[in-house]
């Protein structure tokens, strides 16, 4: 049957560039009621405009040190400034007066960021886009939260504007290429992962980043090799082993895939990937008690981990405890109604259990049905598992025509034994698991 466990863990990484100060007690943002002088004590630097957005530095008695976005420093009365948090009627005068300006979207755009309101955020910053906004930053917020919303073509195009507008630095390029792997494109990842290295990034976020692109293209060594210099450059991140050991399993190296599992538990005695990819790797090894403990420690940990019960489930249907797989596939359905691969187990086990108590041909044939109703393409196992279902309901017509799709969907090397199987259907002779 399809195994369900992921192997590869990405390390998704998002820099939002500082555009805003989330801890005011050094430095804050402020917003310029009007035009109102700069002076350094004794001469004006420059005079402000209003609703311009303005850096506090220091702050004595009645007055701030600022710096404009143009550079400018020096002296402003308080008065004549109001916190950022405070600035939306400024801007909504500054909006009704100039509806066309872009400026004024773009900076009342940051009330937004810093209050976390998503959506008045993403309105600001494409009405801004639409009125022709050459402001980077724009491009560089929309492109973090369009990522952190999942529209990871959408990000990349909006980074891409951003380099064109100008935008060098490494955490920009590490973005895009965090979207890049998420949307699926590996090899473009890993360019951008290696341009913000070349422009200084150099931590282990990186590497594991870097590692997780090389693994999603079939680069296993250079993901090796990567996940050595993120572990050298923390040797206590039990995420990086982690990492390290599904790209061990990957290339079918058990024991050094073990052995960083087991480092990443020794150093985080709750982390749960660990424990979810060594059960599976126990699982592998035919060793299915101590998956079993593994997936224990899974769901003690995350109660909620629809995954651990139907991974536990079938362990536990290895070892012969079918009324506990039964009981763990239920959870994992309950947990997630749509998780195919739990209806699928169920399905299995309730047609082909050697224990007379536990199949029920009508529940199979209902789970099984599930299955195939809840995939997008019909996988060849969860038609296998509904031949199964209505051959232990005694209806062999069926099992015959959907165990026939089985062979025609099934990989060349597991063609021999699903015929096997349709032979016993063609006898009027429902399957059974080895007892």
């Amino acid at each position: 049957m399809r195994r369900a466990l992921s192997l590869l863990s990405l390390t998704f990484l998002i820099f939002v560039p500082a555009v805003l100060s989330a801890e005011p007690p050094k430095s804050f943002d402020v917003v310029a009621r009007g035009a109102y002088r700069v002076t350094d004590g004794r001469n004006v630097k420059g005079t402000t405009e209003e609703g311009e957005l303005l850096t506090v530095l220091a702050t004595d008695q009645d007055k701030y040190w600022v710096q404009s976005l143009r550079g400018v420093q020096g002296w402003i009365e308080q008065g004549a400034v109001v916190r950022l948090a405070d600035a939306e009627a400024i801007f909504g005068r500054l909006i009704r007066a100039q509806p066309q300006n872009p400026v004024n979207y773009e900076r009342r755009a940051l009330i937004w960021l810093q209050s976390g309101q998503t959506d008045k955020l993403m309105a600001d910053f494409d009405r801004a886009v639409e009125l022709g906004s050459k402001n980077p930053s724009v491009y560089v917020n929309r492109g973090v939260q369009l990522a952190t919303q999942g529209q990871f073509d959408k990000a990349v195009a909006d980074y891409d504007m951003a380099v064109r507008l100008g935008v060098n630095e490494a955490y920009l390029f590490f973005n895009r290429g965090v979207a890049q792997l998420a949307a699926g494109r590996a090899e473009k990842a890993v360019e951008d992962f290696t341009e913000a290295m070349q422009r200084g990034e150099k931590t282990a976020a990186i590497y594991l980043n870097r590692a997780a692109a090389h693994q999603a293209a079939n680069e296993e060594i250079k993901a090796i090799d990567d996940l050595a210099e993120a572990i050298r450059l923390e040797p206590k991140n039990p995420a990086a082993f982690h990492q390290r050991g599904t790209v061990w399993q990957t290339l079918n190296k058990g024991d050094k895939a073990l052995a960083d599992f087991d480092r990443a538990i020794q150093l985080d005695a709750e982390f749960v990937p660990a424990y979810s990819s060594r059960g599976f790797l126990w699982f592998q090894r035919k060793e299915p008690a101590k998956a079993v403990a593994d997936f224990d420690r899974v769901i003690r940990l995350n109660p909620k981990a629809a995954v651990a019960y139907n991974n536990r489930g079938y362990n536990r249907q290895l070892l012969k405890q079918y009324r506990e797989a039964l009981a763990d596939y239920d959870e994992a359905i309950r947990l997630a109604p749509s998780y195919v691969l739990a209806h699928q187990n169920k399905a299995w086990l309730l047609a082909t259990c050697p224990d007379a108590a536990i199949r029920d041909g009508k529940q199979a044939v209902k789970a099984a049905e599930k299955a195939c109703e809840l995939s997008p393409e019909k996988h060849w196992t969860d038609l296998k598992a509904l031949a199964a279902a209505f051959a232990e309901s005694g209806d062999f017509a069926q099992a015959i025509q959907w165990q026939t799709q089985t062979i025609e969907l099934a990989p060349e090397d597991e063609r021999a034994a699903e015929q096997r199987v349709l032979a016993a259907y063609q006898a009027n002779q429902p399957w059974r698991d080895e007892p």
